[in-house]
């Protein structure tokens, strides 16, 4: 009697579906039961069942919102049923939704993500004060698509069909799977986001659009000095208001050429530009308008050459530009970490392009000196193991390399511009901290990457 009561209630919240894709519901309230008998989440998977006799059919006013909650994903044919938090996402530019649960394929949940559970589950007005809660109502899922309203509301991604009504404050959601016998009940409280905060979630929603677009055209149109590359105009500005700059049609030309503001892609016209400008003479002796953005236009734009030729598949004149950056034109700066940073960047950089080229040493050579405390010891460790793996590089014989190349340090400038030799080629690198033979190997070898070789 009490299994057809908790049928009898199930039915009268879906029956609106019942003709809905095929989907034998009275299948999935019976499997729901079974499975509640032995699973520790039976009440609320009873309660799901027993609350949805309340609730109405839903309008598409009530999803243009995000909600977390929690879904309890059942999965018949291995008889379990397992709570996660659950999020519903709307883009309000896109009008888009996703929904789903996280975490479905870990062993374990973390204990913020338990505490997160135990509280929605028993006290959702607590959740305010939740470490979780404050990260996970900015998730979003990749997997958006647009809410189907037909006779009833519904939203269909690759994995689920999923099916939304609401009672009062609560939407219910029944998510089923299109490639096995997996469902998923869906709670979300919609009083536990704070209206004030669906602007900012929509802001941090636009934020990762941004930044995905962003990285996705710093990958094939690289520039390094993205922020700075407009200060050439600026240089350009307070030279030719002296001699001889101001009578050099040439560069009078080329600067009247660069009216509009240089960003990332703009630059990619002016290589003949920025080439002549490395060959300029300045003499800051003479000079009147002393400013920092004229002491780095020959360095902004030989990195912006090297950049521009990097991303075009150049790979040799991008070699030729990085160097003339490090070696020839360095970069000018009151705060040493800034020339560091740069100097870091092209050696990193050097390294990829020498793997474009099949130049193993040299590949493997440029990342070095980054392991030894100038602050890039994290992104060559990930570079360098990845070259391990994808070149299947012996470790043991890389660490004898290693060890080889110390004693080959020396100090090429009186400028922190050192040289060591890597497995028989000369790599440049600069260091603002005085380095030795015996500095150098010591802060090396101090490195997990080199105790993992």
């Amino acid at each position: 009697m009490k299994k057809l009561l908790y049928f009898l209630l199930f039915a009268t919240q879906i029956s609106f579906a019942q003709n809905t894709d095929g989907v034998d519901f009275k299948k999935i309230e019976s499997q729901a039961l079974k499975i509640a008998k032995t699973s520790k989440y039976a009440d609320l998977i009873k309660s799901f069942i027993a609350d949805n006799k309340e609730t109405t059919q839903i309008t598409l006013s009530d999803l243009i919102k995000d909600y977390v909650g929690f879904g309890i994903v059942i999965n018949p044919k291995n008889n379990t049923a397992k709570l996660l938090p659950a999020k519903y996402t709307f883009d309000i530019k896109t009008r888009l939704s996703a929904v789903g649960v996280v975490d479905l394929d870990k062993p374990e949940l973390t204990a913020k993500q338990l505490a997160y559970l135990s509280a929605y589950t028993k006290n959702p007005s607590a959740l305010a004060k939740d470490e979780y809660f404050r990260e996970f109502k900015y998730h979003a899922f990749t997997n958006e698509t647009k809410l189907e309203n037909g006779a009833d509301i519904m939203l269909k991604d690759q994995n689920y069909t999923t099916y939304f009504t609401i009672q009062n404050h609560l939407i219910y959601a029944l998510g089923i799977s299109k490639t096995s016998d997996e469902f998923i009940f869906y709670k979300f409280d919609t009083k536990v986001i704070p209206s004030d905060d669906y602007l900012l979630i929509q802001m941090e929603k636009n934020r990762r659009v941004k930044w995905a677009e962003e990285s996705k055209l710093r990958e094939v149109f690289p520039l390094y000095h993205d922020v700075r590359i407009d200060d050439i105009r600026t240089a350009l500005y307070y030279l030719l208001r002296e001699e001889p700059y101001k009578s050099d049609k040439k560069l009078m030309e080329y600067a009247q050429n660069m009216r509009q503001k240089l960003d990332r892609t703009y630059i990619r016209k002016f290589t003949t530009e920025l080439d002549y400008f490395l060959d300029l003479k300045i003499d800051e002796k003479f000079w009147k308008y002393k400013s920092d953005e004229v002491l780095n236009l020959k360095h902004t734009s030989a990195h912006a050459l090297a950049d521009i030729n990097f991303g075009n598949g150049d790979h040799k004149l991008a070699e030729k530009f990085f160097l003339r950056s490090i070696l020839d034109f360095r970069v000018y700066s009151a705060g040493g970490s800034n020339i560091q940073k740069d100097a870091n960047r092209i050696a990193y950089d050097l390294s990829k392009v020498y793997e474009k080229q099949g130049k193993t040493d040299e590949m493997i050579g440029y990342l070095i000196p980054l392991l030894n405390g100038n602050g890039s010891i994290g992104s060559a460790t990930e570079l360098l193991n990845t070259y391990i793996q994808k070149y299947k590089i012996d470790k043991k014989n890389l660490k004898k390399q290693i060890d080889a190349s110390f004693d080959s340090l020396d100090h090429l400038r009186d400028d922190g511009t050192y040289t060591f030799v890597f497995n028989g080629k000369m790599v440049f690198f600069i260091s603002v901290f005085t380095k030795t033979k015996s500095s150098f190997a010591k802060e090396v070898m101090e490195t997990d990457f080199y105790k993992s070789l």
